[in-house]
């Protein structure tokens, strides 16, 4: 165990290294004021002015997945919302939005879990999925989450 922590360590800060730019950036209230609607914009916008690339944002998101499989879900949580608002590539943002829903779940944050929940029921209806079964899969994985929410939230089982 003593061994298992030591590596643990070193690539949780292997990983806070490298989204060190972007989290600073996170940080800085006034600095994420500019980032807009459009992500176009605010990959520019980061790229332009703070040096911040494609590989900073997918180091955030390494990150966050380190910090969930750590056990810090608000750290988690918090860094996959900004991810998903940075993010351009569908299929990552759709996983950052199951993790952040388990998140909240775990933290047992049940208001915001359900608007996580209502966010990724509206994804899976107008995605277009590569096969039926894939869209099942989904909708399974959707209904077993909900449970959690839904015989936890104060309005669940109405």
């Amino acid at each position: 165990m003593v061994d298992r922590r030591v590596e643990v360590v070193a690539r949780l800060k292997e990983l806070e290294d490298a989204a060190s730019p972007l989290v600073t950036f996170l940080q800085n209230a006034n600095a994420v004021q500019e980032l807009r609607a459009d992500k176009q914009y605010n990959l520019q916008m980061l790229n332009d002015r703070y040096q911040i690339g494609p590989d900073q944002i997918e180091a955030l998101y390494q990150y966050a997945k380190f910090q969930f499989e750590c056990g810090n879900y608000s750290g988690a949580a918090d860094y996959l919302y900004q991810y998903r608002a940075l993010c351009t590539n569908s299929e990552r943002s759709l996983s950052a939005l199951w993790g952040k829903l388990a998140a909240e779940i775990l933290m047992q944050n049940w208001d915001i879990a359900l608007e996580e929940l209502n966010r990724l029921k509206e994804i899976i209806d107008s995605k277009s999925f590569s096969s039926p079964l894939n869209q099942v899969q989904s909708r399974i994985w959707l209904m077993h989450w909900s449970l959690f929410i839904f015989f936890n939230h104060d309005n669940g089982r109405t």
